[in-house]
């Protein structure tokens, strides 16, 4: 079973757990609720067990009003069997129906009264699938379980709790000690997978620091081939109560290496600080917020649905009623400056459809300026043609008369006539006031003692003045 990403747990908002690792001679609660905010603890304590805990735990869901949405149950070592076993990664969809055909050589329990859980896990190399296996008697399970029921505690989920613990070494094999008023369990890890288990009773005779050493060489030894050759590389101890001098010196001295307190969860360590100053129950907290597989439960699952507390409704309704407001109040805000938008719009276009009469006069008006004061400049600019005519008649000699005269806006005067002295009339007409030079000057064939002539000549505007 791999245990490696178990610290890095990410829950749903709103779920809430409590674990139960019941002891030689205690109990451990802790009940674990994660909310937007973050988790949070609502219980940590250790019982006593005996019969009045049912009912002390009871009075825990009274006075929260709620049921907590997991119960998870850490059987007592003594009562439940755990084996690792080691299989080819081709039998992976077959295992279920194999351990079947196994259990009796590895479970020595009757099979009308045996219930197995497993859950495996692919090795590193890829080859080999490591099988956590455990197994209770269902005799021993129901009777155990029954004081809860009956105070109305629910449990979904029964196991071990070396199954659940998995220190944070990463790659580096492991030692986890875990110490208990009878007994002590020595279990090996590497990679997060669970190696192995051993159950030591501390009241059997003989038993010494070197009983302890003696056991962890043999679970190093039986597993060298996967340990490597560097061995185990980290000891982590937890339990009831710190592992005694003698037997932490023993061990640091036979593997050369500082025994290591079992840490909380980083996910926790903020929960737990701003919890109250009872004692903090480290392998509570780890197991509360591990996930194993749903195969490795020695139970059915009820299926059972949480109600709702009064607090939850109270604050679901509250939410709610604050989304509502601020959709509402968001909705008003967009929806506002687009009504008045809307309403300034209609109004421009009433107000331009009703001066459109107004502006087309302003039009006209503009139109008729434009052309007066293009013919003012025209005025302005050009001499009049009367004042040409008589000008020019003012001008020419008396033995001068004109055949035709041409002038269109912008453009030269063209005269065109007959003279006896053609040769005098340009510079005669080059003196006239509005004549500003000679373009073009051209005397025809005498006829009758007259010459023909014609004549163009740019006129003066009054720019050129």
């Amino acid at each position: 079973m791999n245990f490696k990403n178990m610290p890095e747990i990410k829950w749903m908002a709103g779920r809430s757990s409590l674990i139960l690792i019941f002891r030689d001679q205690t109990v451990d609660a802790v009940w674990l609720e994660q909310s937007l905010l973050g988790p949070a603890i609502r219980l940590m304590k250790r019982f006593a067990r005996d019969e009045q805990l049912p009912e002390l735990l009871s009075q825990q869901f009274r006075a929260a009003e709620k049921t907590p949405a997991r119960v998870l149950v850490c059987l007592p070592r003594a009562m439940v069997m755990q084996r690792t076993l080691f299989y080819p990664a081709a039998v992976q969809n077959d295992l279920a129906q194999m351990l079947q055909f196994e259990a009796a050589r590895h479970v020595p329990l009757p099979e009308a009264d045996r219930k197995v859980a497993f859950a495996a896990t692919l090795l590193p190399d890829g080859k080999q699938l490591g099988v956590n296996l455990l197994a209770a008697r269902n005799s021993e399970i129901t009777a155990f379980l029954e004081p809860l029921a009956a105070a109305g505690i629910p449990v979904d989920e029964v196991i071990s709790l070396s199954s659940l613990l998995a220190p944070a070494s990463g790659e580096t094999p492991t030692l986890l000690v875990l110490e208990d008023e009878a007994h002590i369990e020595l279990a090996l890890f590497s990679g997060g997978l669970l190696y192995d288990s051993l159950l030591l009773d501390r009241q059997s005779a003989g038993f010494c620091k070197e009983t302890l050493v003696d056991a962890a060489r043999r679970l190093a030894v039986r597993h060298r081939d996967l340990l490597g050759a560097e061995g185990i590389g980290r000891i982590v101890c937890a339990g009831t109560a710190e592992l005694p001098e003698e037997f932490r010196s023993s061990l640091e001295t036979s593997f050369g290496l500082h025994v290591h307190p079992l840490e909380v969860p980083e996910t926790l360590r903020a929960a737990v600080s701003s919890f109250s100053d009872a004692p903090v129950l480290v392998e509570a907290l780890c197991a509360a917020i591990a996930e194993p597989p749903p195969a490795l439960n020695l139970i059915e699952r009820s299926g059972r649905t949480v109600p709702l507390s009064r607090k939850t409704l109270i604050i679901a309704g509250l939410c709610i009623l604050l989304i509502a407001e601020l959709l509402a109040g968001g909705l008003i805000r967009t929806v506002s400056p687009v009504i008045a938008l809307r309403a300034a719009e209609h109004g421009t276009a009433d107000l331009k459809r009703r001066a459109a009469p107004i502006q087309a006069v302003k039009n006209q008006n503009r139109d008729l300026r434009s052309e007066i004061e293009q013919l003012d400049e025209l005025g302005k600019t050009r001499v009049s043609i009367m004042s040409m005519l008589k000008t020019l008649s003012d001008t020419l000699p008396e033995d001068t008369y004109l055949q035709g005269i041409s002038y269109s806006r912008g453009d030269d005067i063209k005269i065109k006539g007959r003279s006896k002295a053609p040769d005098r009339i340009p510079q005669l007409v080059q003196n006239i006031p509005f004549v500003k030079t000679i373009e073009e000057s051209d005397t025809g064939e005498k006829e009758d003692e007259y010459f023909g002539f014609s004549l163009s000549a740019a006129l003066r505007s009054t720019h050129d003045e």
